[in-house]
């Protein structure tokens, strides 16, 4: 037991770890189908381990839930120290999913409403206008009323990518091992640790996701004595990443996904903001990622001239219209919409201009002059 000042700080208030059991964790689970953001992110979930037989047992934790872009995410919950069979359970779920068509989904939604335990969330689906036949849900109509979007946004979305998603009191080792493997293989797995505890006769939830961390100061690439001040650098699929994701279309918020990991070896840190851009910063360049329109992305090339951001994306095959944005002279863009294509182009541009490679005289159109890249990165 631990103790700690409540907020008048005038006295001490006890705080107590309370272990969870089958019990618990299945009260944790009914709490999950209805506000499901306590995994750390905007989701709906539309499935159980009883609507796989086929798959899990009946005794498991597991739940299936669908993110802002309509990608299927495979959810296991556990008690005390997860293991790499709650891994294994996950994955063949998701595998199992991978399958099935939107249709099929739907089908698995309504059964999973229509049982007396999951009263209160049809009652909830129906309140918001979600379309309920007596044989389906429509998942783009759920998916629009959940997260505010228009049902056409989800056209042709829906199970197009299947994530994975581990929730326990703590990890072994050989799981965060496997975890960590699974995420640089391309494979979306996520690590939530939750915690329950006693706060003054009162039972308060915790949870925090902890695999993958991508802290861009330890997984950047070693540029000898060259390093960034210590600074909080936000986990993956922080909350600053999903104030920006909850602006845009899902195909634009799926591309934005994209960008982010192609970015990650040669990302220092990623300020995010709460205004309509968040920055990523290099070890030698910096990149603007504007988010005010719903249906596109801009990257902007901070402190250079359009002419030179043109000649190097040149450089790498993409020779893209590069315009200027009212209030961001200092930051020529290129515009990403739902056709572009994202692939391995993208990925060397956007790493070389991040650690400077490939033009190392950027013309700087704020300043007039040539500006020779910083390796502390221009801020």
């Amino acid at each position: 037991m631990t103790k700690m000042f409540t907020g008048s700080g005038k006295m001490f208030q006890e705080v107590q770890i309370l272990p969870l059991d089958d019990e618990a964790l299945g009260d944790v689970e009914r709490r999950i189908k209805v506000q499901p953001h306590f995994l750390g992110e905007p989701l709906v979930v539309i499935g159980e381990a009883i609507d796989f037989p086929q798959v899990l047992g009946q005794t498991t934790h597991d739940l299936l839930a669908l993110d802002t872009m309509g990608r299927t995410i495979a959810i296991s919950l556990c008690v005390g120290v997860a293991d790499t069979d709650a891994d294994t359970h996950a994955l063949q779920l998701a595998a199992y999913v991978a399958s099935l068509t939107p249709e099929d989904l739907g089908k698995i939604a309504r059964s999973f409403i229509s049982r007396p335990a999951n009263d209160s969330l049809r009652r909830s689906w129906e309140e918001m206008g979600v379309e309920i036949s007596a044989e389906a849900v429509e998942l783009t109509s759920l998916l629009a009323a959940t997260f505010s979007r228009d049902a056409a946004d989800y056209a042709d979305l829906i199970n197009a990518e299947q994530r994975i998603m581990i929730a326990s009191e703590d990890f072994t080792s050989r799981l965060v091992n496997v975890i960590q493997w699974l995420v640089e293989g391309g494979i979306g797995v996520t690590g939530l640790r939750y915690r329950k505890y006693l706060v003054g006769g009162q039972e308060v939830y915790f949870a925090e996701q902890i695999i993958p961390r991508v802290d861009p100061a330890v997984d950047a690439p070693d540029h000898g004595a060259i390093r960034k001040p210590a600074e909080t650098a936000e986990p993956w699929r922080a909350k600053g990443r999903i104030w920006h994701v909850e602006r845009l279309t899902p195909t634009i918020g799926s591309r934005l996904d994209e960008l982010l990991v192609m970015m990650r070896p040669s990302t220092f840190t990623i300020n995010w903001s709460n205004k309509y851009y968040f920055w990523v910063r290099g070890s030698r360049r910096n990149l603007r990622i504007r988010t005010y329109f719903r249906d596109r992305l801009e990257i902007g090339f901070y402190n250079a001239a359009a002419s030179s951001v043109e000649t190097f994306l040149a450089q790498h095959d993409l020779p893209m219209e590069v315009t200027t944005v009212g209030g961001y002279s200092d930051s020529p863009f290129v515009s990403i919409v739902h056709d572009t294509v994202i692939d391995e182009r993208w990925s060397r541009m956007l790493n070389d201009w991040l650690s400077g490679k490939g033009g190392r005289e950027i013309p700087s159109e704020r300043r007039g002059e040539a500006k020779t890249a910083s390796p502390q990165g221009t801020l």
